[in-house]
């Protein structure tokens, strides 16, 4: 064999391999074409030249992204998706406001000192005037997230009596970005006018401490040093994690026809096409078509089955979903079912109970216990197994939820086991998460107030009704076992940690997620919270367990 065939021979091997990897392929593109826009701009930059530097060929890269302003706008999308985040991995939350408000301007001056191509990335953007940032709503909610890491770090030290009132956090996002920036765009003139000696290693790491100074003596009060502040013993901030504000950024966009005078059915409306839009990929291994209508004291209910294909009987999940009582269906949470029904190879069983106020309590009751009784009558017809059925809800379903879970345990309906997701579980709204975390996000004490008066109109009865408010009831013995999903940042957070500990009192088994960094009602933000993902796996590995155990451990 000759010696270029010889050398022709794993290379060829080595590209058919590297072929095969599609994300390897992106991002070679990605970074091949950074380079190209940083030299020579976007009207400079040539896809020739960016397909002889690629391993790959110009009609790939057309695939991958349609033209060169294609190619541009996912070459910002994802620089900027690099910087924050590197901003996510500080983990600021824990952190005392000053240190954190310190720690995250160094961070962006050495970021920028660092990856001098992002400045002059948005320098060329800068030139086309930004607009081809603002066609991509990916950019727009990575930067919003960054908004919102300084406003809790802006709020907890306005909370604790060290930062002055009346700044903005956009305000902030400006002085860092000013200073971070200019030490790199002006590198070159302000070198050669006045020397090079401010940017060689010393003189960065003074200008980077001037830097953190500099802003945080304009965000102290009159008469605070930082020093001092950092000295100062700190309450416990909250951490809430990047990707539930980049949810609550498209959340928002999305709300934004909302007004005052918005009737609750055109609200109802509303959630429901949200869902829809921010719904991710049903499991293909999920069959989601078929749906009943039940008859029940409560009026007739209908309910959508989410199937898993594998055969012979299944478990199945009777689940209630969350909306305050007043809104969703098992549209709007066909992320979380379907999930559910996939990762535990289960049937689950979405119920659509009548919403309040036109329905109050018990009417959603009345028709969860229709569902159920119902499954297990047609548990052969349905493919489930009637001796394992488990019920589950998250929010109101989690309420909903649990008061069913008490109606079966005294009627002797046996229950495998009760999935309780941020529950609802009764209304005392004085504990300290209520305190804490009053002004949500996702969720207010306000908007609790009017949920509960919605779903049981008679405040005396919301204090005494176990069927109301669960926690409430004489004796939780004799119930399933349980898992209950709290949110650290949630207003009803210690209304389901009481929960938990009443059962665990009573004897019944429970696992319990503290779900630290998230919120309520975080199973919604799955396509922007990747640990909102992983808790719901958690949540169906244990619902796995319980039924494999319950059909003897198979």
């Amino acid at each position: 064999m000759a010696k270029d065939e010889i050398n022709e021979v794993p290379d060829a091997a080595a590209r058919r391999s590297w072929k095969q990897d599609p994300e390897a392929v992106r991002e070679n593109i990605l970074q091949t074409a950074r380079s190209v826009f940083v030299a020579h701009g976007l009207s400079g930059a040539k896809m020739d030249e960016i397909a002889a530097r690629t391993r790959t060929s110009k009609r790939m890269i057309y695939y991958y992204f349609g033209d060169k302003e294609g190619l541009y706008r996912a070459v910002l999308e994802d620089a900027y998706a690099r910087m924050r985040r590197a901003e996510d991995d500080l983990d600021l939350g824990r952190l005392h406001p000053v240190e954190a408000l310190r720690q995250l301007t160094e961070f962006t001056f050495d970021h920028h000192n660092r990856e001098r191509d992002f400045v002059r990335l948005v320098m060329v953007e800068n030139i086309h005037e930004g607009r081809h940032m603002s066609k991509s709503e990916m950019i727009s909610g990575q930067n919003s997230s960054a908004i919102r890491l300084l406003e809790e770090i802006y709020k907890r030290g306005c909370d604790e009596g060290l930062f002055r009132s009346g700044l903005t956090a956009l305000e902030l996002h400006w002085h860092i970005s000013a200073l971070a920036i200019f030490n790199v765009s002006n590198r070159a003139t302000f070198s050669n006018i006045f020397g090079s000696a401010l940017f060689e290693p010393k003189g960065q790491d003074m200008l980077r401490r001037h830097t953190g100074d500099m802003v945080l003596r304009f965000v102290m009060k009159p008469g605070l040093s930082p020093e001092d502040a950092e000295r100062r013993p700190q309450t416990r901030p909250r951490k809430i994690d990047p990707g539930i504000y980049r949810f609550l950024e498209v959340l928002e966009a999305q709300k934004a026809s909302l007004t005052a005078g918005t009737t609750l059915e055109a609200r109802r409306v509303l959630y429901n096409s949200i869902a829809r839009n921010l719904r991710l990929p049903t499991p293909p291994n999920i069959e989601t078509d078929s749906e009943h209508w039940i008859d029940s004291p409560g009026g007739p209910v209908r309910v959508r089955i989410f199937r898993h294909q594998s055969k012979g009987p299944q478990p199945a999940l009777v689940y209630l979903h969350g909306g305050g009582f007043t809104m969703g269906s098992p549209e709007s949470h066909w992320d979380i079912t379907a999930r559910l029904a996939s990762w535990t190879r289960q049937t689950v069983i979405s119920v659509d109970y009548a919403l309040a106020p036109e329905h109050p309590c018990p009417a959603a009751l009345e028709q969860t216990l229709s569902v159920l009784g119902w499954t297990r009558d047609r548990a052969s017809d349905l493919g489930v197994d009637a001796t394992r059925i488990a019920v589950g809800g998250d929010g109101a379903g989690g309420n909903l939820a649990a008061a069913t879970a008490m109606i079966c345990r005294d009627k002797n309906v046996p229950l495998c086991a009760q999935l309780l997701i941020y529950p609802i579980c009764d209304f005392d709204l004085s504990r300290p998460s209520c305190l804490q975390n009053g002004e949500g996000p996702l969720l207010r004490v306000d908007e609790i107030n009017a949920m509960a008066s919605a779903y049981c109109p008679d405040t005396e009865r919301q204090r005494s009704d176990p069927l109301v408010a669960p926690l409430l009831a004489p004796s939780h013995g004799r119930l399933p076992p349980a898992f209950i999903a709290l949110a650290a940042n949630d207003p009803m957070r210690d209304s389901g940690a009481a929960y938990a500990a009443a059962l665990k009192t009573a004897g019944v088994a429970v696992t319990v997620d503290e779900g630290d960094g998230l919120v309520h009602d975080y199973l919604r933000a799955q396509s922007q919270c990747a640990l909102a993902e992983d808790k719901l796996r958690i949540m169906s590995d244990w619902l796995y367990e319980v039924f494999r155990m319950a059909d003897g451990g198979a």
